[in-house]
């Protein structure tokens, strides 16, 4: 599904418009960027939470090649899946 179709998909189910079903949702999209870019965990009861983790730097081996290759530390965005989201789900 692509991102105008699933902005159909909620237009249709909400009753608004395309024109502002998009801008709830990126607006919303923006905001759960600019919190996790400050680190910050956001939880939808229910659905799931967003956090961050970070990586540490490590040493990896390409198994093709056999030559290892040094990877740097990194943060990674976590989401883990609500009790609702896993039921619906399964």
């Amino acid at each position: 599904m692509t991102k105008s179709e699933f902005i159909a998909e909620v237009a249709a189910k909400s009753g608004l418009s395309k024109k502002d079903t998009e801008g709830v949702i990126q607006a919303s999209l923006d905001t759960l960027t600019e919190l996790l870019k400050k680190r910050e965990s956001i939880s939808f009861v229910g659905f799931g939470s967003f956090s961050t983790i970070e990586k540490a730097a490590r040493d990896v081996r390409i198994p093709s090649s056999r030559e290892t290759v040094h990877v740097p530390a990194k943060s990674a965005v976590k989401f883990k899946p609500g009790k609702a989201l896993k039921e619906a789900v399964e």
